[in-house]
């Protein structure tokens, strides 16, 4: 409940982003509930005049009245605008924050997060705020201001007595309180099955070959069925408990009610209260809990609406996993201009140390392919060079900078990734291969698709503004990694990362797309994660890693001697053999 609570009043911190147009809408939002009450007791009171008098002269009470309607209308027209205008900016700064939060820890800060849970927190929970601070934030303002008011006002009619309906507001407010507990749990269930369920349909939209393969479609199809249902449950159990937050509110409203009335008719009866003030203060007592009532409609959501923040800020307060600003005071070493050097270099993931005491050089426009087994440190390098990780010892430089004097994001335009299953954006060839490069002419982007021995396939598609599917779909394994090695062409690197390069391609096209890399490697710094022999002999030397260490280093042929490296390689050189 308090953790709800705190996440509900720390979205109200939010409002000082647009703090003038709150207010605002704020104000407008009081006149619209005000400018109601009036008109009631302006139409109240017109009619009994008229009761009273028939021939009583009423243009003035008339000209208040329509004037009083249209003022509310304009004050209700200003709130809808300006409190979604409100909701809508903050809703941006939201968004605008959480892809900053992605993009400045990326890749490795979102280890261990599923993308159905990011997409929620990105899309559904930010949407979901957008509903408190449209249509509550003002409004929880207002639902002191205006009851306070009505209720003065009736005080000030009738006497003391008008305070049973300050009594009647706070018991309204007190029922979903009690209910808290309540609904914070149903809202942290509800916000957890609804990424659930996003996450279950992800996997059965994009895992149809594999599931259909493996005979496991209606598994998956139940699985969703399941995660339905739990919504559907969760949401039931909401309404019941809104249902009794709101039975508990009408019983006590009209209790409070119905005993001014009583109390009222025996004033009037007996003489002490003139009849013509009880239909006005009949109105004030039934109008005086309307703010009210709307506030209690979101504090029965606060529950959901704390869970959604409670998740945004789960991102946006993540720690940075490298820092951001270049980090002053550190050596240069301008004579390793174009090498790449790792010095004394060990890193941890926590407890566990993947490298240790990693020493190497790739010298201006070599290569060095990293070979060893799965967990021996091979990505961590590359993670290292790239600078998604900082070492825990020694440092890692490029051009004789020290990386950690250099932004991240500066360091990373010197630099090419080609990965082992190349990310696809849904669009067209041409969006795709701008990525690399957004100034790129199509005359470069044509020649990039060229060197990848992809332009042809590109033609049969329909040129570079040919539509891609969501990651590539409408693309075969091989032709995704001829477009992420086109990307690495245009990029045109000073260093060039590949991971695994020719994994996806057939052995037709490994001898051209070798070729082609090989042209791309010319006078560029490389290192090649490697795991076939086809990928291992790209580079001039090849580094053997095992257990985090540096097991053995020098060409295929002088390591052929080696056992280690031999029995890495087992059949691969049985067959070149």
């Amino acid at each position: 409940m308090r953790t709800a609570v705190r996440e509900v009043l720390h979205l109200f911190g939010m409002l000082r982003a647009c703090g003038g147009l709150f207010a605002a809408s704020t104000v407008v939002t009081m006149l619209s509930q005000l400018t109601l009450v009036s008109v009631s007791i302006t139409s109240v009171w017109l009619t009994t005049t008229l009761m009273a008098d028939p021939d009583a002269g009423l243009s003035l009470l008339t000209g208040v009245l329509f004037g009083g309607v249209a003022f509310h209308a304009l004050s209700l027209l200003l709130e809808v605008w300006w409190s979604h205008e409100v909701a809508y900016r903050i809703l941006h700064i939201f968004r605008v924050r959480i892809y900053a939060a992605i993009r400045r820890i990326a890749p490795l800060g979102l280890q261990g997060r599923r993308t159905g849970d990011v997409a929620s927190a990105a899309m559904g929970d930010a949407e979901t705020l957008e509903w408190f601070y449209a249509h509550t934030a003002s409004t929880a303002i207002c639902a002191v201001i205006s009851p306070a008011l009505m209720i003065g006002v009736l005080c000030w009619l009738v006497g003391p007595i008008g305070l049973v309906m300050a009594l009647a507001c706070v018991l309204l407010v007190a029922c979903p309180l009690l209910l808290m507990g309540v609904q914070t749990r149903q809202g942290i269930r509800l916000r957890k099955s609804l990424s659930d369920l996003r996450v279950t349909v992800l996997d059965f939209v994009h895992g149809q070959r594999e599931l259909r393969s493996l005979g496991m479609v209606e598994r998956q199809e139940s699985a969703i069925l399941s995660g339905t249902e739990s919504i559907q449950r969760i949401k039931i159990g909401q309404s019941l408990r809104q249902s009794v937050e709101k039975a508990c509110g009408g019983i006590l409203t009209a209790i409070a009610t119905l005993v001014l009335i009583v109390v009222l008719t025996g004033g009037v009866i007996e003489g002490r209260i003139a009849p013509d003030i009880l239909p006005v203060a009949i109105v004030l007592a039934g109008m005086s809990t309307a703010p009210v009532i709307s506030l209690t409609g979101m504090l029965a959501r606060v529950g959901e609406i704390g869970a959604c923040a409670g998740r945004i800020r789960g991102i946006l307060e993540v720690e940075d996993p490298i820092p951001a600003a270049p980090e002053p005071g550190l050596r240069s070493r301008p004579g390793e201009r174009g090498a790449l050097n790792l010095e004394s270099v060990s890193f941890a993931y926590g407890d566990e140390k993947v490298l240790e005491d990693i020493t190497l050089a790739v010298e201006p426009g070599r290569s060095i392919s990293l070979v060893g087994p799965s967990g021996a440190g091979k990505t961590t390098i590359a993670n290292l060079v790239m600078r998604f990780l900082d070492p825990g010892e020694g440092e890692v430089r490029f051009n004789g900078e020290n990386l950690r004097a250099v932004a991240p994001d500066e360091h990373r335009e010197r630099l090419a990734l080609v990965p082992q299953d190349c990310h696809i954006f849904a669009g067209t060839v041409g969006s795709n291969l701008s990525l690399a490069r957004p100034e790129a002419s199509d005359a470069q982007l044509w020649e990039a698709l060229e060197r990848a021995g992809l332009a042809e396939m590109v033609r049969r598609l329909g040129g570079l503004e040919a539509r891609i599917g969501d990651r590539g779909a409408n693309l075969s394994g091989g032709e995704r990694q001829r477009l992420g090695i086109a990307r690495a062409f245009l990029r045109d690197p000073e260093l060039l990362i590949l991971d695994e390069p020719l994994a996806n391609l057939d052995p037709f096209l490994e001898a051209e797309i070798s070729a082609n890399m090989a042209r791309l490697r010319s006078d560029r710094t490389t290192v090649v994660i490697a795991h076939r022999l086809t990928s291992i002999r790209m580079a001039e030397r090849i580094i053997v890693l095992n257990d985090g260490r540096i097991e053995a280093s020098g060409n295929h042929d002088e390591l052929l001697g080696n056992p280690f490296y031999r029995n890495l390689l087992g059949t691969q050189i049985g067959d070149e053999t």
